[in-house]
């Protein structure tokens, strides 16, 4: 199966497609200083909720980039929603290929690293769209310490943990202004939702010809959870700032 066709199958129900809350969403945003003026561009834009959340809370306006269709379908209604169609808006296009036209306020990647292959290099590229005193916002998974054991480690190459970020982040140049963890209770509501979308693809999909992949899918995700995911992995919104030196 096509994987952004998995991702739609996968996660494209949940309104935030991270194991967070909006609650911690508008905490990354007020920590960020997102304000009224603020301009936003958010890669890996999903069904626009975290845009939209910014938008009603802090007043920004913004840029979402998304590749799947039917994910910008569902951002461009979750604004017209939100009354903030004439603030915020989407580009369904290849984030690798985005270049924008005027750097922004702020540059968001919240769950969506894999585009660029890893933390530093979407640090890297986000870094290219804002100015000089521009605003990071990254949300990614991390593991909880170094002592993962390496048969875990492995199947997760380009996650790093906390301190291997601080370290990125500031080699780039940058401080951490904040960091909004999730916890138990969120990874567990994230995954469910994913296991419960799976599910119902699948009671409605009885004859399809990928359902023994969608089972097989379903079953390797609930292993990596329960073996090891929910002890070893973390995940966080990481709020950077350019650095004072």
């Amino acid at each position: 199966m096509e994987k952004n066709e998995l991702v739609s199958i996968s996660q494209g129900t949940l309104a935030i497609m991270n194991p967070t809350t909006p609650e911690k969403v508008l905490a990354a945003g007020r920590a960020a200083g997102l304000r009224e003026e603020s301009r936003v561009v958010e890669i890996g834009c999903g069904n626009g909720t975290i845009l939209a959340l910014w938008g009603r809370e802090y007043g920004i306006s913004g840029l979402g980039i998304e590749a799947r269709e039917d994910a910008c379908s569902r951002a461009e209604e979750t604004f017209r929603a939100s009354g903030l169609g004439d603030r915020l808006c989407v580009r369904c296009m290849d984030a690798r290929e985005y270049v924008p036209d005027e750097p922004f306020d702020c540059a968001a990647a919240i769950g969506a690293s894999h585009i660029r292959g890893g933390f530093a290099a979407t640090l890297d590229a986000l870094l290219g769209m804002v100015s000089d005193e521009g605003t990071i916002v990254i949300g990614d998974r991390c593991w909880r310490s170094d002592r993962t054991p390496p048969e875990f480690a492995r199947e997760w190459p380009d996650v790093l943990t906390e301190y291997e970020i601080l370290g990125a982040a500031r080699e780039a140049g940058l401080d951490v202004a904040a960091v909004v963890r999730s916890d138990a209770d969120d990874w567990d509501r994230y995954e469910s939702g994913i296991w419960q979308s799976v599910l119902s693809w699948l009671g409605d999909h009885p004859d399809h010809p990928e359902r023994d992949f969608m089972i097989d899918y379903l079953h390797r995700i609930q292993d990596e959870y329960f073996g090891y995911g929910r002890e070893h992995m973390g995940w966080a919104i990481f709020v950077l700032v350019p650095g004072f030196w």
